[in-house]
């Protein structure tokens, strides 16, 4: 048989008369029968038994409305389920997309960023469309001593450089890509050119064919993005070697196989963009580059890189002077444009370099150098001495990034990229970006069959110099986008007039700040 227990406030009220009962039985007889002392008793009690009877009624209306609140809830959820179902079975029943079916209408069209560029795709996906930008403002200067050799250059101590000003077109119709890419900066800014413009033919991946100005993967320093680069500038030796027969702008027709382990880029070249403005009267330059690199070992923590590039300048352009080729470069930045190593123009049949690469990471940790040698093959002429000239170089860098991010591998070009900030900086104090310190050793020699005391005429060698640099820097990666890379170069040229008598080289600090921001 079940027990049903009086609700709370009848136990009350119950208590509460049993309370005055006890007290009015515990009275002595004389006060028991004092009927003034019962009615004042019974008054207080009705007095509880009301407001019992009040609290009640409240208790009731809040029920009531907790009820009716939660009746209003089921039925909102109830519409909203039915509205969803029943705009779920008229997708179920609408025809299939356009693009499914039919072409889809020329004006049919979707914007997004991919890879933060702002990208036009058509309807049915074949056609797209993107523009991207890149912007390297460099500011600093050089730090002569007061004891410089009397021929020495005076480099500039303050200027500033827009190294870079690119705009990316990009269009892509299938397999198709057209690449245009002009340039508002330079070495030194102030002349418009033009880095690449080329058409790309993807028949099979990972191959990509390519024809038009490109600039050919030579080595993995310049197969680097220079979004990417460790220091403001590519390491000497890589700069005199790539233009050899490669370099930006360069009249290309190749291909690249770029697969997950391993990388292949081979291309016939010409001559770059703009050497027809003066004349076009002489035959131009034809060449080669070939490029094959891979990872050996490769995890999540770990990138062990190793390749080997070369390169051939096969016949040289020809100018009024005959065919020549000078190799020479700035010491590692372009706020100034002087160039402390230089062989001259030499006259040239043809010309090639060759050199191993290797790179590798772990974690936050980055280590890459090369080797690289180059050998000219004189032109012959009269009784003057000409015997082929060898040069090399070589350099080593690495980096650490403080805050923890990897410098990620690139397979599209055999190449490690910059790191993407795991915590970008806002205002708020959402993160400080990414912090990387980066140190580097590079030396280019340009000596070759000459003679301290000697002029080079009497060799026929060339007094082009030995270049020494040891540079330090740090860079601060705000977000994606943006990057400031300050770097601090102590540089040593050791190099001799061409009578080989006179000291024409110096030693010297540099020291420069990048603002970068590219997409």
């Amino acid at each position: 048989m079940a027990v049903t227990t009086p609700p709370a406030d009848a136990r009350l009220a119950a208590g509460t008369i049993g309370l005055g009962l006890l007290l009015a039985l515990g009275a002595s007889p004389a006060r028991a029968q004092d009927a003034a002392r019962m009615e004042a008793i019974e008054r207080q009690i009705r007095s509880l038994q009301g407001e019992l009877g009040k609290m009640r009624r409240e208790m009731q209306a809040r029920e009531a409305e907790t009820r009716a609140a939660k009746q209003e809830a089921t039925q909102a959820r109830a519409e909203a389920q039915a509205a969803q179902q029943s705009t779920q079975r008229r997708l179920d029943t609408a025809p299939p997309p356009a693009r499914l079916t039919a072409a889809a209408p020329a004006d049919q069209v979707r914007i997004a960023f991919v890879n933060a560029r702002p990208t036009i795709t058509s309807g049915d996906g074949r056609f797209q469309a993107a523009l991207g930008a890149q912007v390297q403002w460099d500011v600093g200067g050089a730090l002569q001593g007061g004891n410089r050799p009397a021929g020495s250059a005076t480099l500039d101590s303050f200027g500033q450089n827009l190294r870079r000003g690119r705009l990316f077109f990009s269009m892509k119709y299938d397999d198709f890509q057209l690449n245009l890419t002009p340039d508002f900066g330079g070495s030194p800014d102030g002349t418009a050119s033009l880095y690449e413009a080329n058409f790309n033919w993807s028949p099979v991946k990972p191959l990509t064919l390519t024809l038009g100005y490109f600039k050919p993967y030579y080595g993995l320093g310049d197969s680097m993005s220079s979004n990417d680069f460790l220091f403001l500038e590519r390491p000497s030796i890589v700069e005199v070697a790539r233009n050899i027969a490669g370099g930006d702008g360069r009249a290309s027709a190749g291909g690249r196989w770029a697969a997950e382990r391993w990388f292949a880029a081979g291309y016939l070249t010409g001559d770059s963009y703009g050497t027809n403005s003066g004349t076009q009267s002489t035959t131009g330059q034809t060449g080669g580059v070939l490029r094959v690199a891979g990872r050996p070992y490769a995890d999540p923590d770990t990138d062990v890189h190793l390749g080997f590039t070369g390169s051939a300048a096969f016949d040289l352009r020809r100018n009024a002077s005959g065919q020549t080729l000078q190799l020479r470069d700035r010491p590692e930045w372009r706020i100034d444009q002087t160039r402390l190593i230089d062989t001259g123009a030499l006259p040239a049949d043809s010309a090639h370099s060759w050199g191993p690469e290797f790179g590798l990471r772990w974690r936050n940790f980055m280590l890459q150098g090369e080797y690289t040698r180059i050998g000219v093959s004189q032109a012959q002429a009269g009784a003057a001495p000409r015997p082929d000239l060898e040069f090399e170089g070589g350099y080593v860098e690495g980096s650490w990034v403080i805050t923890g991010e990897p410098r990620r591998y690139s397979t599209s070009s055999a190449a490690f990229g910059r790191p993407s900030p795991a915590n970008p900086f806002t205002l708020s104090g959402g993160g400080w970006g990414a912090w990387e310190a980066m140190a580097r050793y590079s030396v280019i020699d340009l000596n070759d069959k000459v003679t301290r005391g000697r002029a080079q005429s009497a060799t026929g060698g060339t007094y082009g110099g030995r270049q020494e640099v040891v540079g330090m820097g740090l860079s601060w990666y705000p977000n994606t986008l943006l990057r400031f890379m300050l770097n601090w170069d102590i540089v040593n040229v050791d190099r001799l007039n061409a009578a080989g008598t006179q000291q024409i080289g110096q030693r010297f600090h540099t020291l420069a700040l990048r603002s970068q921001m590219a997409f």
